[in-house]
């Protein structure tokens, strides 16, 4: 069953470096072949930052997110793995 982990929001010029300062957490997955999921959040079309809940593909963000995301919206980033265990 696949289930996502490890959400974490990131502040980042560009994806890939969202990524990298993400993959430097050292975060642990207990699937070898979890898949890295990342968001720029300015870019989806159904996010509203006046919101306390919003969706980030496949996760809801709660409220406590929702204020780190608006310390710099414009450089947010949502990361997790999908895994499969």
């Amino acid at each position: 069953m696949e289930h996502t982990t490890n959400t974490k929001v990131i502040f980042a010029d560009g994806m890939e470096e969202a990524k990298e300062k993400y993959l430097a957490l050292g975060l642990k997955t207990e699937d070898p072949k979890a898949v890295l999921e990342c968001y720029k959040v300015s870019e989806l079309d159904d996010f509203d930052l006046a919101e306390d809940f919003n969706f980030v593909g496949e996760i809801s963000v709660s409220p406590e997110v929702m204020n780190t995301i608006r310390q710099d919206p414009d450089r947010a980033y949502v990361l997790y793995y999908i895994e499969n265990i």
